[in-house]
């Protein structure tokens, strides 16, 4: 027979294992959400296909679009006779938040207007250039022409 202190039963290593793996979970669990920047690359991807959705529709319908934003995030209104109206797509008619991505024009501007008009070119005459900036430092530039919007890597 085997002497009861000859090693460690199965039940004993499993136990250990177990006390192992909550205590990794507790410490995994208090650290907290890390942002790696995936949440201001999903902002900036959505940012750039609904300004893309706006241009597509002023180019259906001829109206004149405003790309309005503000340090709680974005909304899209149509010109109708001299009064602003929220857009008549649903999807771009809502406000949409964009916590922890706060957009800024290159002035620094935290809150604007971008205007398109029925042609397709910005009443402004340049194109727009938004930063959108994380809480954490991280920033991405998404570019506007009025026709096509793009996201461009900043270093």
């Amino acid at each position: 027979m085997r002497a009861r202190d000859a090693g460690v039963t199965l039940v004993e290593v499993l136990v250990v294992l177990v006390l192992i793996g909550v205590m990794a979970g507790a410490v995994g669990l208090s650290l907290g959400p890390v942002d790696r920047g995936d949440a201001l690359q999903r902002e900036a991807t959505l940012l750039a296909a609904r300004l893309n959705r706006a241009a597509d529709e002023t180019l259906l319908t001829g109206d004149v679009v405003a790309f309005v934003w503000d340090a709680d995030g974005y909304r899209f209104e149509v010109q109708r006779g001299a009064d602003w109206q929220p857009h008549p797509v649903a999807l771009l008619a809502e406000p949409h938040a964009t916590p922890g991505a706060r957009p800024t024009d290159p002035d620094g501007a935290a809150e604007g207007r971008f205007v398109v008009d029925g042609d397709l070119l910005p009443v402004t005459g340049a194109p727009l250039a938004l930063t959108l900036r994380a809480d954490s430092g991280l920033e991405t530039l998404i570019r506007f022409d009025g026709v096509n919007a793009v996201q461009v890597d900043t270093p």
